[in-house]
C-alpha cells in the first residue's frame, strides 16, 4: 500500500482521477482509428485495384477522411484536457509550495526551497508532454501485434521480436543516461544557486575587487558543467539516432518479409502495405519514451524533491488563504498588550539557543526599547513578536490572547514591522509603502509624512510613481529605510517593531523617528524597538537589555540605566 505521509504528491493527483480516464478513453479511440488507415490499405490494393471501381475508391476514401479527422480530433481533445488537468494539477500546489518555501527560510531550512517552483513545472511540462501520451499508447501496440497476426503468424513472431528488441534499447537508453542526466541537472542547478547568492553582493563584490576571482571559480565550475552537459547530450543523442536507425530498419525489415510472403503469395499486396504501416505504429511509443526520457527523468526527481518538501509540516506562521479564526481569539480591538512567558527559542537542527526564557510585558502606549551586543536575540525576539517565526517553548500573548490563536491576516493588519535588512519589491514607492494593496492616497501621503519622508518623495521625478527594484538601488540606504518604515505604520497599526529603524538614518531622519515614535505613544500603540543608538532612549518608556539570549535587565527606562551604571562603577572598581 502506497503510504501518502511519504508520497504526498499523489492527494494532489487524486482530483485528476476524471481527466486520466478521459485521456485514457479518447487515447483508447485515436489508437483504434489508427486502424483505419490499415484497412484503407487492404481495400485500395485488394479491392479498389482489382474491381476498378472509381465509386468504390471514393466511398473508402471518404470513410478514411473521417476516421482521419476523427482520430486527429480526438488526440487535440486529449491534449486539451492534459493541458487543463496540468494546469489545474500547479494550481492546487503552487500555494502550498509558496508557503513551504517562507516556512523554510523562517526556520533557516533552505534546502529543497528555490528549486521548489521550478519542480512543480517540470512535473506539469511532462504531463502535457508527449512522453505521458506514449504510456497510454503503450498497451496498443499488443493490437497492432494481434493485427499482424491477423495478416500472417509470422509477421506477427516477427513484430513481437522488434518490439523486444525497441523494449531493449529503452531499457539500455535508461541505464546508459539515468546517472549522466542526473549528474547535469545536480550540477546545473548548484551553478544556478552559486549565481543567484552572489547577485545580492554584486556591488560589494566589485569594490572590493572579489569579482575576479569570482568569474575564476564559476569558470572552474561552468568547465565541470559544460563536459557533464556535452558527455549527457552525446549519450542521448547516441541513443537516440540508434534507436531510430534500428527502427527504420526493423520496419523495412517488416516490408521485406512482408513482400517475402506476397511473392510466394501468403499474403495480399495490401496486406504489405498494411504490415509497414503496423510495425511503425507499433514501435512508435518506444521512440518515443527514448526521446522524451530527459524530461521523465527531470519529472521523476522534481517528485522525489517535491515529496520530500511536502512532508515536512507547514508552520502557521504565514498563510496564504485565512484560516478559521478561533471564537476564543476574536478580538473586537486588538490593544496591543504583548506578555512573553519563559520564551524559548531553539536553532533549527542545532541545540542552540537564541532566547532562553524570556519573560516581559509590553503595555499598549509604551514603548520598548531592546539592546544588547550583537547575536544576544534582539533580532530573534522581534520575529518571534511578529510570528514569522514559531515558538515553540513559552508564551507569547497579545491581549491575553496566545499569537497561535490569531488569525494571520488579522495579526497581520494589526502589526507594524521594519526588519533589519530592509527589502523593497519591485514596483513603485506607493505601492511598497501600501503593501501593494490597494492605494489608498491619504494613508500612503500619511504615512510618508510621519517618518519625514514625503518631501523627498517629491522631490523624485516621479514622485509616488518613481519604480524601485528588490534592493532599492536607486535610492539611499537612509531612503530605503525609511520606506520601509512608512510601510510599517501604514495605517497606523497597534503593534510597531522595528528592528534598528535609525541605522541608516541621519539627524534629521532620527529626529523624524523620535517624533513619530511619540506620536505613537500618544496615540495608545505599542512600539518595540531594537537599537544600539542611545538617543532612542528619549522616547523609551522601557529598557529591555539582554546577552546570549537571556534578558539581562528589564524595567523602566531610568531605572535600567542607573543598574547598568552601577554595574559599570563596580566594574572599573575591581
Amino acid at each position: 500500500m502506497i503510504n501518502l505521509k511519504q508520497q504526498p504528491l499523489l492527494q494532489y493527483l487524486a482530483p485528476l482521477k476524471t481527466d486520466v480516464i478521459s485521456i485514457a478513453l479518447l487515447s483508447c479511440i485515436a489508437n483504434l482509428l489508427m486502424l483505419a488507415p490499415t484497412i484503407y490499405m487492404l481495400q485500395l490494393y485488394d479491392r479498389v485495384m482489382l474491381s476498378q471501381n472509381t465509386l468504390t475508391l471514393i466511398t473508402v476514401t471518404l470513410l478514411i477522411s473521417f476516421f482521419i479527422l476523427a482520430m486527429a480530433f480526438a488526440e487535440w481533445l486529449r491534449s486539451i484536457i492534459t493541458i487543463k488537468a496540468g494546469v489545474k494539477f500547479d494550481q492546487s500546489l503552487n500555494s502550498k509550495l509558496f508557503n513551504q518555501a517562507f516556512e523554510r527560510i523562517f526556520t533557516a531550512n533552505q534546502k529543497n526551497t528555490h528549486e521548489a517552483m521550478q519542480d512543480l513545472t517540470n512535473i506539469r511540462q511532462f504531463m502535457t508532454s508527449n512522453g505521458l501520451f506514449a504510456f497510454f499508447d503503450m498497451p496498443w501496440t499488443l493490437i497492432y501485434v494481434a493485427v499482424l497476426f491477423i495478416l500472417s503468424p509470422s509477421l506477427g513472431w516477427l513484430a513481437i521480436a522488434f518490439c523486444l528488441i525497441q523494449f531493449g534499447l529503452g531499457v539500455w537508453n535508461q541505464i546508459s543516461t539515468d546517472a549522466p542526466l542526473k549528474a547535469t541537472m545536480n550540477v546545473n542547478l548548484e551553478n544556478q544557486q552559486f549565481l543567484s547568492s552572489k547577485v545580492r553582493n554584486l556591488e560589494t563584490l566589485h569594490v572590493m575587487g572579489i569579482l575576479p576571482q569570482l568569474y575564476k571559480r564559476w569558470q572552474s565550475l561552468q568547465e565541470v558543467a559544460s563536459g557533464l552537459n556535452r558527455n549527457a547530450a552525446r549519450v542521448q543523442s547516441r541513443n537516440q539516432h540508434i534507436n531510430k536507425l534500428t527502427r527504420y530498419t526493423m520496419q523495412s525489415l517488416m516490408l521485406a518479409a512482408a513482400a517475402l510472403l506476397a511473392v510466394r503469395g501468403e499474403i495480399s499486396i495490401g496486406s504489405m502495405i498494411a504490415s509497414n504501416v503496423l510495425i511503425a505504429r507499433a514501435l512508435q511509443p518506444f521512440d518515443i519514451i527514448v526521446n522524451t526520457w530527459k524530461q521523465y527523468i527531470q519529472a521523476k526527481d522534481s517528485m522525489r524533491r517535491l515529496n520530500a518538501v511536502l512532508t515536512h509540516p507547514l508552520a502557521e506562521v504565514i498563510k496564504l488563504t485565512p484560516k478559521q479564526e478561533n471564537p476564543a481569539a476574536i478580538l473586537p480591538e486588538i490593544k496591543g498588550e504583548i506578555t512573553l512567558k519563559n520564551l524559548t527559542v531553539t536553532l533549527h537542527n542545532t541545540h542552540k539557543k537564541v532566547l532562553n526564557h524570556v519573560n516581559a510585558s509590553i503595555q499598549s502606549g509604551q514603548v520598548l526599547t531592546v539592546m544588547g551586543p550583537s547575536g544576544s536575540g534582539k533580532t530573534s525576539l522581534a520575529r518571534c513578536l511578529v510570528g514569522v517565526m514559531p515558538v515553540p517553548h513559552g508564551t507569547l500573548l497579545i491581549d491575553d490572547v496566545s499569537i497561535e490563536q490569531v488569525n494571520s491576516q488579522r495579526l497581520s493588519a494589526t502589526l507594524g514591522y521594519l526588519p533589519q535588512d530592509v527589502s523593497l519589491l519591485e514596483g513603485t514607492i506607493a505601492e511598497n509603502i501600501a503593501r501593494f494593496e490597494a492605494l489608498d492616497s491619504a494613508e500612503i501621503i500619511a504615512a510618508a509624512k510621519v517618518v519625514g519622508l514625503h518631501e523627498a518623495i517629491l522631490r523624485l521625478p516621479l514622485g509616488y510613481d518613481t519604480r524601485v527594484d528588490e534592493s532599492g538601488v536607486s535610492l539611499s540606504g537612509g531612503q530605503r529605510q525609511l520606506i520601509g518604515l512608512a510601510r510599517a505604520v501604514y495605517k497606523s497599526p497597534s503593534i510597531l517593531v522595528l528592528d534598528e529603524p535609525n541605522a541608516h538614518l541621519d539627524e534629521y531622519g532620527e529626529s523624524h523617528l523620535l517624533n513619530a515614535l511619540q506620536a505613537f505613544k500618544n496615540q495608545g500603540k505599542t512600539v518595540v524597538v531594537i537599537s544600539h543608538r542611545t538617543n532612542i532612549l528619549k522616547v523609551t518608556d522601557q529598557l529591555l537589555v539582554m546577552k546570549n539570549g537571556e534578558v539581562l535587565h528589564h524595567g523602566p527606562t531610568d531605572i535600567v540605566i542607573k543598574q547598568l551604571n552601577n554595574e559599570k562603577s563596580t566594574q572599573q572598581a575591581a
